[in-house]
């Protein structure tokens, strides 16, 4: 009987649904030595921690921090390395504006000019009237609430 009962809690307890006096009750059972011999494979599971508790390091480990000498030779090296890559660095962000062409698109046509620009606005009125129709449902919430709360 105790068996099938401690079966029944091995399933809970690789569930992870066993409590702390159930796990200590399989503890008890397992380490007490007279355990059914088809339980017997699970002995080691809950007598892991016994023996685990017992084992001790014992060699000595030895701490010598290295200490890391620069010469003065190395040292202006890496100076000299840094200013280098801050000229290659300056160099690179100086190209890259001057690729940069500062035209804004402007068009010597009048009327092309009218018409884009009137594009331009029908585009962002189109996205403008898209964001604001959302706006109504937030409005149509406000008054809900509204209309709970009071």
């Amino acid at each position: 009987m105790e068996s099938q009962i401690i079966e029944k809690l091995l399933d809970r307890y690789f569930e992870a649904e066993t409590t702390g006096p159930e796990e200590a009750k399989l503890k008890d059972y397992f380490t007490s030595g007279e355990v059914a011999p088809h339980l017997q494979q699970y002995i080691p599971v809950f007598c892991y921690f016994d023996q685990a508790r017992t084992e001790r390091f014992s060699k000595e480990i030895s701490f010598t921090p290295k200490t890391v000498k620069f010469s003065a030779a190395k040292r202006k090296v890496y100076s000299w390395v840094a200013i280098a890559a801050s000229i290659v660095i300056l160099m690179g962000v100086v190209a890259q504006q001057e690729d940069q062409v500062s035209d804004f698109g402007t068009y010597e046509d009048p009327e092309l000019a009218m018409q884009k620009t009137f594009e331009a606005l029908e585009m962002m009125s189109l996205y403008m009237n898209a964001g604001t129709e959302d706006l109504g449902y937030i409005e149509e919430f406000n008054n809900t609430k509204d209309k709970i709360v009071k």
